[in-house]
């Protein structure tokens, strides 16, 4: 048999006569994206690629076939979207010139995971790195290629949900090797029915691991999230994420595959959480175990599970006391919590993540118990490090190995790490940045959080930015809409550039207030980005408590952000001791007087508050003649 023979659509020999395969369909010659390798090129000496099987935005999946041991395998190819090209007619990959940093930076992220997951080659219930190698410009991971389905297609097989029992006598496994993923230092970020696998032998597998930067939304690159089983700290890059970010996905999965019906994704539960519990939908479900999974799928992620070992533990302990009767929570209060946690997530100071900086909360009890230990190790790690620096350095200077000599798989990821310092760039018409002033390359920075690029490139004192900011209608808060440098242009490393970032638009369109109390107006209008209002109780029976009643300007109108006036919030304040509304004079409040105040006119001063709680408020006074605010003091 010739490698003619190959089939590149499945991988299997056919009849060398055959110009379509027998057992795929897959026709010689079928036409192929050339941004992606041809089918049939070799790869590493070994690997034969066939046709693509899928993309994101961190790279793409090949079927291959490996020549040494004569099977069918999986190839991936670090290809970041918008990062790089493929030089025509080739599969070598070419980098943009301003985009060279950010390429190392992320490959060396695709190989520092892949080669952890080399480690776990003995961890069932998940697939593997086979080997790690680098040419072509990039790197490459070979994984088993998986003979199964999707656990999504299984589920359509069975009547599209399975039952706790079957869950129970499925799942364990693959819960303890989750667990183990976790302790080796990988968040997984993307368990959905779309990456878990049921292989033949009724075994499920988790595969589609990435970097973190293409399960966050607002990164580097395009994510890609599974809406319904993302956890909500992946919708803001500024938010923390850990073990709790994977309890959420799990018991999302475990929700889908018990009632039949995917979740509400995190941003609309965000807004309106609406999501039935699962013993409501299915009461044949366990009632502590579908109180757990909602626990685990909790919106605030300190009050979710936060281990797979206490999912694990709280599903399958049998309750030893009968289910307590739930106890309303007033939606206010819910709607109030969510928000805080929302807009937590957009102000926490964005960080950068490495793999090895995800935390398993609930350890924080032994990190207190081996404080000098960990001090020690610390500084231990800082030595090796300056070891490992000069060791690098002095091996910089010795001439390359021959590139033709065989090596095994773990020496071949070592020289996978090795190749990100020695990524070519694309030939670019600029003069190269060793003959001009400088030692880098300004990166591309418009439209970028600023937070975040500002907390990335100045952590290790490579770039500074200096932010002035303005209000742009076109660009959202807290996004960079210039910047001094032109990208590409050479600049030397501790530089301080400057840039101009969005402080949102100009001005809001006043949302509506009826039916709303204060602080859920309040919480609204500061989404809104606006600052300049106040607040004014008045006594009005006709309205609840913190109810609000009346704006200084109509809802709906166009309310000036640059400017100096202050809109005026009435709410309901009503004495307890007071008679009943209908003994009682009700206050009512005048409406917004929009008329043109002229410049010389006298302005009436509202009257000061009342040490002691009145008996009645009188209503803010309604300007003389000419109409118009009131003037705040």
């Amino acid at each position: 048999m010739g490698e003619k023979r190959l089939c590149y659509g499945c991988m299997e020999f056919k009849p060398e006569d055959a110009a379509v395969c027998p057992i795929c369909g897959y026709e010689d010659g079928t036409p192929y994206d050339p941004e992606y390798i041809a089918p049939g090129t070799l790869l590493n000496d070994r690997y034969v690629i066939g046709r693509r099987l899928g993309a994101n935005s961190e790279g793409a999946n090949y079927i291959g076939y490996n020549q040494s041991i004569d099977c069918r395998v999986l190839i991936r190819e670090y290809m970041p979207q918008g990062l790089c090209t493929r030089v025509r007619g080739k599969a070598t990959i070419s980098v943009k010139p301003q985009q060279v940093v950010q390429y190392k930076t992320l490959m060396a992220e695709f190989t520092e995971l892949n080669k952890r997951l080399a480690q776990m080659r003995n961890v069932t219930h998940i697939n593997p790195t086979l080997d790690l190698f680098a040419c072509n410009n990039t790197t490459y991971a070979v994984y088993e290629y998986l003979e199964g389905i999707k656990l999504i297609d299984y589920l359509k097989e069975n009547a599209g949900e399975l039952t706790w029992k079957q869950v129970s006598e499925m799942f364990p496994t693959f819960f303890t090797t989750l667990s183990l993923i976790h302790n080796n230092g990988i968040i997984h970020r993307a368990i959905s029915p779309d990456t878990i696998y049921v292989t033949e032998k009724n075994e499920l597998r988790l595969c589609a691991f990435s970097i973190p930067t293409v399960r966050t939304v607002h990164t580097e690159l395009p994510c890609e999230i599974f809406h319904g089983y993302a956890a909500p700290e992946q919708y803001s890059p500024n938010a923390r994420q850990g073990t709790w970010t994977d309890v959420y996905g799990l018991c999302a999965v475990l929700y889908r595959i018990l009632t039949g019906c995917k979740p509400t994704d995190a941003p609309s539960r965000m807004q309106n959480d609406n999501l039935c519990a699962p013993h409501e939908m299915n009461p044949s479900i366990p009632r502590h175990v579908s109180r757990v999974i909602m626990r685990g799928m909790s919106l605030i992620s300190d009050d979710r599970i936060q281990t797979i070992t206490e999912l694990v533990t709280e599903l399958f302990e049998e309750p030893t006391e009968p289910e307590p009767k739930p106890i309303p929570v007033e939606p206010s209060r819910r709607q109030q919590r969510r928000q805080e946690e929302y807009d937590d997530y957009r102000r926490v100071p964005p960080q950068t993540y490495d793999e090895d900086d995800y935390e398993v909360q609930g350890r924080e009890n032994v990190i207190d118990r081996i404080k000098i230990p960990i001090i020690i190790g610390v500084l231990l790690t800082c030595v090796l490090l300056v070891i490992a620096i000069i060791v690098l350095h002095l091996m910089d200077m010795w001439p390359a190995s021959d590139p033709n000599s065989t090596q095994p798989t773990e020496t071949i990821a070592t020289a996978a790490t090795e190749d990100t310092n020695n990524v070519v760039p694309e030939p670019s018409d600029a003069s190269d940045v060793s003959e001009s002033t400088g030692d880098s390359q300004m990166p591309d920075l418009v439209g970028k959080n600023f937070e975040k690029k500002k907390e990335q490139l100045g952590s290790d004192g490579w770039l500074n930015l200096d932010a002035t900011y303005e209000y742009s209608d076109e660009h959202p808060a807290g996004e960079i809409i210039w910047q001094e440098l032109e990208p590409g242009t050479p600049f030397t490393s501790g530089a301080t550039v400057r840039v101009t970032v969005s402080k949102g638009p100009s001005s809001i369109t006043l949302p509506p207030f009826e039916g709303k109390t204060l602080m859920e107006y309040e919480d609204e209008l500061d989404k809104l980005g606006m600052t300049n209002y106040n607040t004014e109780a008045v006594i009005n029976y006709n309205y609840s408590n913190n109810m609000v009643i009346s704006l200084s300007k109509d809802a709906g109108e166009k309310f000036d952000l640059t400017g100096t006036e202050t809109l005026k919030i009435y709410y309901a304040s009503n004495p307890e001791t007071t008679a009943p509304p209908e003994t009682q004079p009700t206050t009512e409040l005048p409406p917004p007087d929009t008329t043109p105040q002229p410049t010389d006119a006298p302005v009436t001063e509202p009257p000061e508050p009342a040490t002691e709680a009145p008996t009645e408020i009188p209503p803010p006074p309604a300007p003389e003649d000419q109409g118009g605010d009131v003037q705040e003091q």
